[in-house]
């Protein structure tokens, strides 16, 4: 599925930044330079606590699944992911973990890269924005890795463990060239499924189009709160409402409607799971005709109500 781009009001999530990252969810194998780098070798099963909730990761991450099974969602795309597979993070995205029912008992082993963006620049000048801007060229930010890039890349891994739990005056200088070299190793597959997928149109949305997209979930950002119309956002973009759905279609793979009711679901569990505030105060924030309305509303894109919903 497709990788949805948001720049979403921060206070609307849980934050967290590395420290909290280390504290709260990782307890297991841990190697880390203070709060700016951590890799962890975890081991756990499916309680991810306050990560069931939609939240953002102050950091660069790489995590690769070396064994098990679970869903993420990031950027509202919800995505499977099981042993092989890389998972990339940058600051700006919205993530939610959420259990497999049937494999609840299932073991996940996971490596985990991670990165502030404060020590992501002491790397190199233009790493940041080439990282970020080969993820961003990517359908989605999940990369199914084959052996060879699976073994190089855990050797990366090691060696930047062992030079860690050395005794060195050059210590942190060899961690920064190592570091520096495994996100250029990830760029690299970035942009090799890039260009695999450069034959296929479909898969590759015209930059016109993108932009586009982009300003359509950046309107979405904006007034989803009072605006739920095709024909307003259309307004908005100068563009007809079904050329608008072509386009959003085209290029993330949601219909416009689905993007604006995620957006607005989001909103409802964040206030009704992290604020006092009334059922009623709720629907009229959302600015929903009544409390009745937003009640049909929210079960039927969530399969709970909002009382159930809270309560859980």
């Amino acid at each position: 599925m497709s990788k949805i781009i948001t720049q979403m009001d921060s206070k609307t999530y849980n934050k967290f930044s590395l420290s909290k990252v280390k504290e709260l969810f990782l307890k297991d194998d841990i190697v880390s330079i203070g709060d700016d780098f951590i890799l962890a070798r975890q081991t756990n099963n499916l309680d991810y606590g306050l990560l069931k909730f939609p939240s953002r990761i102050d950091g660069f991450i790489a995590a690769y699944c070396r064994k098990g099974h679970f869903k993420c969602t990031i950027n509202l795309t919800e995505h499977e992911i099981h042993d092989g597979m890389l998972v990339l993070n940058i600051p700006n995205n919205i993530i939610q973990l959420m259990p497999i029912d049937s494999k609840r008992n299932e073991v996940i082993e996971l490596t985990i890269l991670a990165v502030s963006p404060q020590y992501m620049t002491t790397l190199s000048s233009d790493l940041n924005k080439i990282f970020t801007d080969a993820l961003n060229g990517l359908k989605t930010p999940i990369i199914e890795m084959v052996p060879e890039e699976v073994d190089l890349a855990l050797q990366y891994f090691q060696l930047i463990d062992n030079v860690i739990n050395i005794d060195s005056a050059y210590r942190n200088d060899s961690i920064s060239y190592l570091l520096t070299s495994v996100f250029y190793l990830i760029g690299g597959l970035i942009t090799k499924r890039i260009v695999a997928n450069e034959g296929n149109q479909e898969a590759n949305p015209s930059t016109r189009h993108k932009k586009v997209f982009e300003n359509f979930v950046e309107l979405v950002e904006k007034y989803h709160n009072t605006e739920r119309s095709m024909g307003f956002y259309a307004d908005k973009l100068c563009i007809t409402p079904k050329y608008l759905s072509k386009i959003i279609k085209n290029v993330s793979g949601f219909s416009a409607p689905d993007i604006i009711n995620k957006y607005v679901i989001l909103e409802a569990q964040h206030l009704l799971r992290h604020t006092d505030m009334s059922i009623k105060e709720i629907a009229d924030q959302l600015n929903f005709p009544n409390q009745s309305f937003f009640y049909k509303y929210f079960k039927v894109h969530t399969g709970q109500t909002p009382n159930a919903y809270r309560q859980q």
